[in-house]
């Protein structure tokens, strides 16, 4: 099962990632395609795509860890959990935003 995580990491910090990068991270990640298929897609190799995968993954870990965004977030669903439903709703919407 592919990681749930780098599927929100990619929706927050994706926009630095290379061209590349980015595109073969949207169709693993998003259109949950497989190494094979986006390496037939592409044009390379199985190992090509699995080697750009991983450094998207680098790329991710990184800024998550010096910006925090997605922690963050989770921390501020979880806190929402206790809220009235109103200002849980509203919460809920902005962090969904």
């Amino acid at each position: 099962m592919k990681d749930v995580k780098y599927f929100y990491l990619f929706q927050i910090y994706g926009k630095v990632l290379t061209p590349l990068q980015a595109e073969m991270t949207e169709m693993y990640y998003s259109f949950d395609m497989s190494l094979s298929e986006i390496a037939e897609i592409k044009g390379v190799s199985r190992q090509s795509v699995e080697g750009t995968l991983k450094k998207s993954r680098e790329e991710l870990d990184r800024l998550e860890q010096k910006l925090g965004n997605y922690a963050l977030t989770l921390r501020l669903k979880r806190f929402a959990e206790d809220l009235p439903e109103d200002y849980k709703t509203r919460l809920t919407e902005i962090l969904e935003e």
